[in-house]
């Protein structure tokens, strides 16, 4: 546990002073001011709704999936990765080392979404938005950590990040355009995140959704345990 702890708080500090990082995760937050500026008095209900959907994508795909593998590919490039495995921190350690402070910096971003985007939620309604958006960000963290873990260096990690946003944050809004699109963006977990803004103020979890977040979630935690072993970075 104390090298779980020690980790979290290592990767706290190295996000704060990376701040081409910071600038990234804190671009959704800037994009919905400018938006709502904008707007001025204008503003209404439903346009709230818009930016908190489409600034949630951004600050979900871009940034976790930036977040994580941009880090995680920065640590190998210093050999600070390396470091850590040889003192005997294992794959599952540094999964939750990583995870929890990434995710919950990435969270704090959309809680802060909420009321510029002037969206006043009920506690239940609350629980269920920092539900759906913690499991999301998680999930997409973890896909981060894949990508970082296979990339060689930061500039190999953030290529992949564009075309992920492009499939992960804008298929399911096409899906919620489209039926046929539909048919497969409810598989995918950032449809649910979708489907959810919609109809935010009465979103009723169902099994389906539940079990498509729950099957992301493990299939990511698999794949990276794997990448991180094949690389040779768990004895």
């Amino acid at each position: 546990m104390r090298q779980i702890l020690a980790l979290m708080d290592l990767k706290i500090r190295l996000v704060f002073a990376n701040i081409p990082v910071c600038m990234t995760l804190l671009m959704p937050v800037g994009l919905t001011l400018i938006a709502r500026m904008i707007s001025g008095s204008d503003f209404s209900e439903a346009d709230g709704l818009f930016s908190l959907g489409m600034s949630l994508s951004l600050s979900i795909v871009m940034g976790a999936v930036l977040l994580g593998s941009s880090m995680l590919a920065e640590e190998k490039e210093k050999h600070t990765l390396r470091v850590l495995m040889t003192s005997g921190i294992s794959g599952k350690q540094y999964i939750i080392g990583s995870l929890v402070p990434y995710t919950l910096i990435v969270e704090g971003i959309n809680l802060v979404l909420l009321p510029i985007c002037n969206v006043r939620l009920s506690l239940r309604n609350f629980v269920y938005f920092i539900g759906i958006t913690l499991v999301t960000t998680a999930i997409t963290m973890l896909l981060g950590f894949t990508i970082g873990i296979i990339s060689k260096n930061t500039t190999e990690a953030s290529a992949y990040v564009t075309p992920l946003f492009l499939i992960l944050g804008m298929f399911p809004i096409f899906g919620s355009l489209n039926e046929f699109i539909k048919m497969f963006t409810d598989w995918v977990y950032m449809g649910i995140l979708v489907d959810y803004v919609k109809d935010i103020y009465d979103y009723h979890l169902g099994f389906r959704d539940i079990f498509v977040l729950l099957v992301w979630f493990g299939l990511d935690i698999w794949v990276f345990i794997k990448a991180y072993q094949k690389n040779g970075l768990d004895e």
